[in-house]
């Protein structure tokens, strides 16, 4: 057998596990970095809804709170959201929910983000995401790793961080164990 087919014997079993790999490493990374949320305060923020009321931290304060991180561009996210404008509905009314969308940080056309918010049409807030707002949750690195519904407590603290496309029963569930 030549050196170069014993070479390719052992390098050829290695790119295939690394191929089948990577997804995984990339996952549990990013499941990490979610995850590494949770336990913690809230990060103090401040943006702007789409109709130009704003919101912080301190206004979520004394009341259990869901952030729904989504995108344009992104199928899960609109499987997603059917779920998310029924659970819209079904919210008790001390529980707020704001929409976050990345779109800016991820750079997409104005256009599209138009059309995405016109197709998903939440009731509820829908926060504009900036690079600061994302560094204090998962790192703007990973903007576009959506959806990701976060659960916070009244107390402030996020107590979930649910990673991919959620149901309402889910949803319902996490707050469920909070209270």
């Amino acid at each position: 057998m030549s050196r170069r087919t014993r070479l390719g014997l052992f390098v050829l079993p290695l790119l295939i596990a690394g191929w089948l790999l990577a997804p995984l490493l990339v996952r549990w990374w990013v499941d990490r970095k979610i995850q590494g949320t949770v336990g913690e305060a809230l990060p103090a923020f401040s943006l702007a809804d789409r109709a130009g009321g704003v919101w912080t931290r301190e206004r979520l304060q004394g009341k259990p709170a869901l952030l729904h991180f989504f995108r344009s561009r992104c199928h899960s996210c609109d499987e997603e959201a059917v779920a998310m404008r029924a659970l819209e509905k079904a919210l008790p009314a001390d529980v707020e929910m704001l929409h976050v969308m990345t779109d800016i940080v991820l750079e997409f056309e104005p256009g599209l983000t138009e059309a995405t918010l016109a197709d998903k049409a939440f009731q509820r807030p829908v926060l504009m995401a900036d690079a600061a707002f994302l560094e204090a949750f998962h790192s703007v690195s990973w903007s576009n790793v959506t959806p990701i519904t976060y659960v916070v407590d009244a107390a402030g603290t996020v107590r979930f961080g649910l990673r991919g496309a959620q149901t309402q029963a889910s949803v319902e569930a996490a707050l469920a164990a909070i209270r």
